[in-house]
């Protein structure tokens, strides 16, 4: 019979007889060698026991049940295997993270911000599928100002062609626009249109120009006078208005735009920077007139200058804007309006700063009427050749109080 073989320490293989291997091992066996000592060699008259199979160094299979239950336990591979690692359940596929737009929290409706076109511009949301190729928008502003004393109502009717269809932050809302945007006070009116271009979300540029006509009251007519250095305060204008020395004249205004805006989180940034150009007819000798729209000196044939720098805070939960805007006029009077022995000054800028806030009532999307906001801005004086304390305290702010409405009137995808 062929017995089984055992190793021992000197490598030599002695098969033994069952019935001396079955004595044997009814013996005490010998403690096992430590492995760094040699062992003897097997002597005839007692045979060696047969050495019980050593134990794997691999460590065997658990036997117990993995706990989940579509994991079926490997079978015993038996002595000497190498147990495979158990299975590994898949990684869960990472949940899509839901794309959130650059100015309206997750759950709101994406909105590219849109221009209001008064003292104070607001973020005005829009749907977030791509906007229809053709629209026929209107807007209405209607503004009441404090020091100096004004109001105003501004209509725009636009036509918008998109200009894409990607839905990216950088995308949204552009298009090129063309269409009437009027403007009337009781003594002012501007007849005229506009043409704008939104490549980016976070540019947009106008061009616009107006026929403009001076008429009605003394007080809010224009003021023609020789020299960028005359005196055109408050007091001045007043006692000019009871002399009746206003003039009803009528010219051209253009203005070129350009608005940069970004978001970061709640908080957009955004800067305009218009220039204007007066084409006016005054009376022979007088070069520049009072503008009571811009409370400045213009020049009746040249280029002046308005920059709005806003901070803003936007809550669309609570459909709450707030924050704080910086406005700056600056003059460039051509050579020819001064007078012999004038000195040439920037003394006709002006700056003001202050906080403004808007809130907008419950909006019903894609409607004829829809963002009815009201607005206040309040900017007190920081440069003004009358209005900080010279003829009026420094105290007393300019004040804008607004309300604006939108609405859709034509939609074609």
């Amino acid at each position: 019979m062929i017995c089984p073989r055992a190793r021992l320490p000197l490598s030599v293989l002695v098969c033994l007889h069952l019935g001396t291997a079955t004595a044997a091992a009814q013996s005490p066996a010998p403690a096992p060698a430590s492995p760094a000592s040699p062992a003897s060699p097997a002597s005839p008259a007692s045979p060696a026991t047969p050495a019980t199979p050593a134990t794997p160094t691999t460590p065997t299979t658990p036997t117990t049940t993995p706990t989940t239950p579509t994991t079926v336990a490997p079978a015993d591979p038996g002595p000497g295997a190498i147990d495979a690692p158990p299975p590994v359940d898949p990684a869960p596929a990472p949940e899509p993270t839901p794309v959130v737009s650059p100015t309206l929290p997750p759950g709101a409706a994406p909105a590219p911000p849109d221009d209001l076109p008064g003292d104070v511009e607001v973020e005005v949301p829009m749907l977030s599928e791509v906007p229809p190729r053709h629209r026929i928008v209107y807007s209405n502003v209607l503004v009441a100002r404090l020091n100096p004393l004004g109001v105003e109502d501004r209509l725009s009717f636009m036509y918008h062609r998109r200009l894409m269809t990607r839905t990216g932050k950088l995308f949204e809302g552009t298009r090129f626009g063309v269409g009437l945007t009027p403007s009337f006070t009781p003594s002012i009116i501007r007849l005229g249109g506009t043409m704008e271009i939104v490549p980016l979300a976070i540019l947009q540029l106008k061009a616009s120009y107006y026929l403009i006509t001076y008429f009605g009251s003394q007080e809010f007519k224009a003021h023609a006078f020789n020299s960028p250095n005359d005196d055109f305060g408050p007091e001045t204008i007043k006692a000019r208005a009871e002399a009746k020395q206003a003039v009803s004249t009528y010219g051209g205004q253009a203005e070129l735009s350009a608005l940069l805006q970004a978001k970061f989180g709640p908080i957009a940034v955004r800067n305009e920077l218009t220039f204007f150009h007066n084409l006016i007819k005054l009376p022979p000798g007088n070069d520049v007139f009072y503008d009571l729209r811009h409370d400045i000196m213009g020049p009746a044939r040249g280029w002046f200058l308005g920059n709005d720098t806003d901070i803003l805070y936007i809550n669309p939960k609570i459909r709450l804007t707030a924050g704080v805007r910086a406005t700056y006029f600056h003059m460039f009077y051509p050579d020819s309006t001064y007078e012999a022995g004038d000195i040439k000054s920037s003394n006709n800028d002006h700056a003001r700063v202050g906080p403004l806030i808007a809130y907008s009532f419950k909006d019903r999307p894609a409607k004829r009427f829809m963002k009815p906001t009201i607005y206040l801005l309040a900017q007190w004086w920081v440069k003004h050749r009358y209005r900080t304390g010279q003829e009026v305290s420094q105290g007393l702010p300019l004040v804008v109080l607004g309300f604006s409405f939108t609405g859709e009137l034509f939609a074609r995808k």
